[in-house]
């Protein structure tokens, strides 16, 4: 296998573009009948492109409506899409109760989805699925510090084995001249134009990704072929700060896009609505025909006020019609068996979540059933090839920050669930609930003490309900010495109760 400081980045990245281009192709007709700003028709994103202005809104309302249910779903705000969890024998070999090891885990989750909220992972989240969901394919980086960056299909190319390990990625990105550092500026001065060297034009930045014999990833950048020194790095493959995610994955090396499904369903709408907008202009347009032998002439009715008087006869003067009303009819009929049609597929019709601030797992849950329904296991893909990978590498990131490296520190394995299981905390907490009124039926209330360890019963319950135990429920610790203070104060008053007596008869006696 050659060397990643052998091979040319900007080489390979043209050999993907060939690959590439029928999956842009698609993606740009997609564009255009949905967001003509994803994917526009010029070369690349720039101030120069005239964007197409479809006949419809329903492309560009469906897109970000199914967008948005989908990040509501695979990222709820403020709740853990995922749960942490420790292998049993590690959990034994620890010594902590499995209750004291899901309120350390509770604090781990709590760190990462602050974590991500921070950096401002969901608004490039949100772009991550509109460009899924017309193109098909986008990758994300998650650098140890900072705000993430998503790469369209045209900014990345990529080779993946059948079995969909990803084996090469190539990015194009640009970068000013002026911005480079004085050793490479050196390097390549003699290949670049004066516009280059001024700064007026960007240069292409290549990064090169490799997955090397050692099960390893290299990566390196590139820049008018020159490599640029301090860039090489290697990661494992579970810390590749790069995420390719494909939204319909067929085992080819890009993504196919949602919308490439019912691309005609579209295309025959976006026809529809515009036959019927431009007739519907044309029979507004009112045209006068004038009898050629009248005594009213076609320059004295344009030149007439309202309210003026003038020569002529009513049968002088008709209105020219198109007479397509039936026509329309048929034509309006169609585009709302299609309109109906696709917004059923984009999820436009459905009411299952309520407009609130706050909205519960339940229905969350909801959504996400209707969304693995509707999309046909989509739901259930982007949980293994997106949410996954995130929340492993935010844990990576918080370990390099120092935040949870004493949760860490014994190098316990940790085992990350996502998607729909990772919802079912609430029937965790229904399981415990039915438990404690079977216990409380058969023990009665004050047997519940003797057979159950209540101080777990309760970390166990508050953790299947999201709630933070910590100065919440009292640790074995403070019960004992809550109870040594009760019995030291109940020693006292039975030291203290013979004396009192004792004082009050010498009082009588006295007396």
């Amino acid at each position: 296998m050659k060397s990643i400081q052998d091979i040319s980045a900007s080489a390979e990245y043209k050999k993907m573009e060939d690959v590439r281009q029928p999956f842009h192709t698609r993606a740009k007709e997609a564009s255009r009948l949905t967001l003509p700003q994803v994917y526009p028709e010029g070369d690349g994103d720039t101030s120069a492109n005239n964007y197409a202005t479809p006949y419809q809104s329903l492309g560009a309302r469906g897109v970000n409506n199914l967008a948005n249910k989908m990040i509501l779903s695979l990222f709820p705000p403020a709740t853990a899409f995922f749960k942490l969890g420790m292998n049993a024998m590690n959990i034994k070999n620890s010594g902590a109760s499995e209750g004291q090891v899901q309120e350390a885990m509770y604090v781990v989750e709590k760190g990462i989805i602050n974590e991500m909220e921070t950096s401002q992972l969901r608004s490039v989240l949100v772009e991550v699925l509109k460009q899924g969901i017309i193109g098909g394919s986008s990758l994300i980086k998650i650098p140890d510090t900072g705000k993430p960056q998503c790469f369209n299909l045209t900014q990345f190319g990529i080779k993946r084995s059948k079995s969909g390990v990803v084996l090469k990625i190539v990015i194009k990105e640009k970068i000013n001249y002026l911005e480079l550092p004085s050793d490479v500026r050196e390097n390549i001065v003699t290949t670049l134009t004066d516009k280059e060297k001024d700064g007026k034009v960007d240069l292409d930045v290549y990064t090169l990704i490799m997955l090397n014999d050692k099960d390893k990833y290299d990566s390196i950048q590139e820049v008018k072929g020159s490599k640029i020194k301090g860039t090489d790095a290697s990661y494992k493959k579970a810390e590749l700060p790069f995420i390719f995610v494909p939204f319909v994955d067929r085992g080819e090396d890009f993504g196919r896009s949602y919308c490439e499904d019912f691309i005609g369903d579209l295309q025959s709408y976006e026809g529809l609505r515009q036959s019927t907008l431009e007739a519907a202009s044309e029979s507004a347009r009112i045209i006068y025909l004038v009898k050629p032998n009248s005594i009213l002439t076609p320059t004295k009715l344009a030149k007439a006020k309202s309210g003026d008087a003038i020569q002529g006869m009513p049968d002088d003067v008709a209105t020219l019609q198109a007479d397509k009303r039936l026509d329309l009819t048929v034509t309006q009929q169609e585009a709302e068996v299609l309109r109906t049609d696709l917004a059923t597929l984009f999820l436009l019709d459905s009411a299952v979540r309520r407009n609130a601030e706050r909205v519960t797992a339940e229905e969350i849950r909801r959504v996400s059933q209707e969304l693995e329904v509707a999309l046909g296991g989509i739901y259930s893909t982007l949980s293994n090839v997106l949410q996954n990978p995130l929340v492993r590498l935010y844990l990576k990131r918080l370990v390099k920050k120092g935040s949870i490296k004493n949760i860490l520190k014994d190098n316990l394995e940790l085992e990350i669930t996502t998607g729909s299981a990772a919802l079912g905390r609430g029937t965790e907490f229904r399981s415990l609930q039915t438990f404690m009124e079977g216990a409380v039926a058969l023990l009665g209330p004050e047997g519940i003490g003797k057979y159950l360890n209540v101080s777990e019963v309760l970390s166990r319950m508050a953790y299947s309900l999201d709630v933070n135990t910590g100065e919440l429920v009292k640790s074995q610790e403070q019960q004992e010495q809550e109870a040594a203070a009760q019995q030291q104060a109940q020693l006292e008053q039975q030291a203290v109760g013979p004396a009192i007596n004792a004082a009050a008869s010498a009082q009588e006696e006295q007396k």
